[in-house]
């Protein structure tokens, strides 16, 4: 039980505390979440954006993509879960490369229609995450969650402390 927690912990709670972590900053530092000084503050705010049109389509390219992904715990998860489905699809279509012969054939319509509904399944499966991650967490799914939340914890909370003037990346 202790190792099924220390592999949650390093696989599923480092990783979402660090896309916190920098989520959390990069809407601080730009003016997304202003008034937001604590976490429950930042869900608040981000809820608020994710419903918002107008305030979404003004945000950038990263806290937009959190927005649509959920924003808060599950938009983080579902953020990293789209980047791991889409990281093995790149490593899938590099090690399927079989050479010159097969580039023209990359380019064709076809390949690019099967491109997008290719991205628009992964958008779909990112935005269902618990059900990817559950299926492949050997029975120890709840686990991996907590572990999950627990790192979406820390790392909001110690963006939220960093930025606001107890750390090193304070704002000036």
């Amino acid at each position: 039980m202790i190792s099924v927690f220390l592999v949650a912990v390093f696989k599923a709670g480092l990783p979402v505390g660090i896309a916190a972590y920098l989520l959390v900053w990069w809407a601080l530092r730009n003016g997304h979440l202003d008034n937001a000084g604590t976490l429950g503050e930042v869900e608040k705010e981000i809820k608020s954006q994710s419903k918002d049109k107008q305030r979404k389509k003004q945000a950038d390219l990263v806290h937009r993509k959190w927005l649509t992904m959920g924003g808060g715990f599950y938009g983080v998860v579902a953020v990293l879960t789209l980047l791991w489905i889409e990281l093995w699809e790149i490593i899938d279509f590099i090690t399927g490369f079989e050479g010159l012969g097969t580039l023209s054939e990359m380019f064709s319509v076809g390949t690019m229609v099967g491109l997008i509904i290719e991205t628009l399944m992964n958008t779909l499966t990112a935005l269902v995450w618990p059900l990817y991650w559950l299926g492949s967490t050997q029975g120890a799914g709840w686990i991996w969650i907590l572990a999950a939340y627990a790192g979406y914890w820390l790392g909001s909370n110690l963006a939220l402390r960093q930025f606001r003037g107890a750390g090193p990346l304070a704002r000036d």
